[in-house]
């Protein structure tokens, strides 16, 4: 399975980076987030772990991520409830804007997983980028 998104941010690409890629804040802003740990990280790797929780359903992620900083952070699954999960955050400046681009490439261990686990990571991905955008926004204010 395959999930894409894209949104458009009136920011600059080092703010909407900076945010993306601080992991461990997730718990702070991303709705159903409910722990963000980076493990480990130096300037082009991080491994990070999320917890969710979706009205009762429960399930963590760890990825190990390669980072290109303000171009793109590509990540891998290390543990979590599928078969393989990759995707990859791409970040493109356009007249001081950021356009985002989230894509997920994933397949569930089996139907019962593919079909609890996939539509929350659905529903996931589109809570984090909308989250993304309203982080973003708050920098204005400051």
């Amino acid at each position: 399975m395959v999930i894409k998104k894209e949104a458009i941010i009136l920011k600059d690409i080092e703010i909407v980076f900076d945010i993306v890629n601080r992991v461990n804040l997730y718990k702070n802003f991303v709705p159903y987030c409910t722990e963000s740990k980076i493990l480990s990280e130096d300037d082009k790797f991080m491994e990070a772990k999320l917890d969710f929780n979706l009205k009762g359903l429960s399930t963590s992620f760890t990825t190990r991520n390669e980072i290109k900083k303000n171009k793109s952070i590509n990540m891998k699954l290390i543990d979590g409830p599928f078969k393989f999960l990759d995707g990859i955050w791409e970040f493109k400046s356009v007249d001081g804007k950021t356009i985002i681009y989230l894509n997920i490439n994933y397949e569930a261990e089996n139907k019962i997983v593919e079909y609890t686990v996939g539509k929350s990571l659905e529903k996931i991905t589109n809570y984090l980028v909308k989250a993304f955008i309203e982080e973003s926004m708050k920098k204005n204010e400051n």
